[in-house]
């Protein structure tokens, strides 16, 4: 092998080094953007179950949720938000927010309990529960949710029709 064959293949291998570092430092700086936008901004979420029925029907729907107002301690009664589950951390759920910290929450007997139990949400803390009450496992079940566990509010409806989410207590009232 002569020095200028060798000298050749040497350049165009700090070529293609300096092409593969130029490729991974947009790939990575690419990553890390989307991480900051879907961790501190928006973010895509998918919802499945019936616990949330009428609002959404439960077959795959679509959802844009913003992470800003849990992240500014914005949330208001109303608002539908995707939280991190609290009986399993590794999933996510999508509720209602009913009463926020220092609120007072009314439950009604059931079949584990026999009497009328009031609740005050703890400082920190919301009252969460599903639209379709009868199908939902929500904080009447694990009791209040820690604000660190909200990831977001939903502000629209992607799938399978484009649409404002109604974050309000009169949303719950027409069903």
């Amino acid at each position: 092998m002569s020095a200028a064959s060798a000298g050749r293949r040497w350049e165009r291998l700090r070529a293609w080094a300096s092409a593969a570092g130029s490729h991974t430092a947009v790939f990575l700086h690419t990553l890390s953007c989307f991480y900051v936008v879907s961790r501190y901004g928006a973010f895509l979420s998918k919802v499945t179950g019936p616990s949330m029925f009428p609002t959404f029907g439960g077959r795959g729907d679509f959802v844009i949720a913003e992470a800003v107002t849990p992240i500014w301690g914005q949330l208001q009664q109303g608002d539908v938000v995707i939280c991190t589950r609290p009986v399993d951390p590794a999933e996510s759920i999508i509720k209602r927010v009913v009463a926020m910290e220092g609120e007072e929450v009314v439950l009604y007997p059931d079949r584990e309990h026999h009497e009328v139990r009031r609740i005050k949400v703890p400082p920190g803390h919301v009252w969460i529960q599903g639209d379709n009450l009868t199908h939902s496992l929500d904080s009447r079940q694990y009791g209040p949710v820690p604000l660190a566990m909200v990831r977001g509010r939903v502000l629209l409806q992607v799938w399978p029709r484009l649409q404002w989410v109604d974050n309000s207590m009169d949303a719950v009232r027409k069903f």
